[in-house]
């Protein structure tokens, strides 16, 4: 009887586990997803402020507010630009420090994974023999 709880808690164990790494592999596929976005919104702003660099200065300019527009100076879309990169900059540090974080808990799983699967199979072993 004890042999079998023993075998039921290191299933059960085992189980937790699983949904754990499972619940990591997916924050870390979303993290890496929102990093992939937040460089391509870099790429998208720093696109258009190389051709908002080609226009005269007093060109006077668009800007989205929402569900509107906005007439501004080429300087004040410029800063809005400088200002959207550098918030995504700072975005993806921070995913990338999260992304961090999950890899190391997902090496910390699969060595628990490792531990408890190779203890049950080790032992299941001298049982049988």
């Amino acid at each position: 009887m004890s042999a079998g709880s023993r075998e039921e808690e290191t299933q059960n164990l085992l189980g937790q586990l699983q949904m754990k790494m499972i619940d990591i592999q997916t924050s870390l596929k979303k993290s890496t997803g929102q990093i992939e976005g937040l460089k391509r919104e870099i790429q998208r702003s720093k696109l258009t402020d190389k051709e908002i660099n080609t226009l005269p200065t007093e060109t006077r300019m668009f800007s989205s507010v929402g569900r509107m527009f906005v007439l501004n100076t080429k300087a004040e879309v410029r800063e809005q630009i400088e200002k959207k990169i550098k918030t995504c900059e700072d975005d993806i540090k921070k995913q990338e420090s999260t992304k961090t974080y999950l890899e190391k808990q997902m090496r910390e799983c699969e060595t628990h994974f490792k531990e408890r699967l190779g203890g049950g199979a080790a032992g299941g072993k001298k049982t049988r023999s």
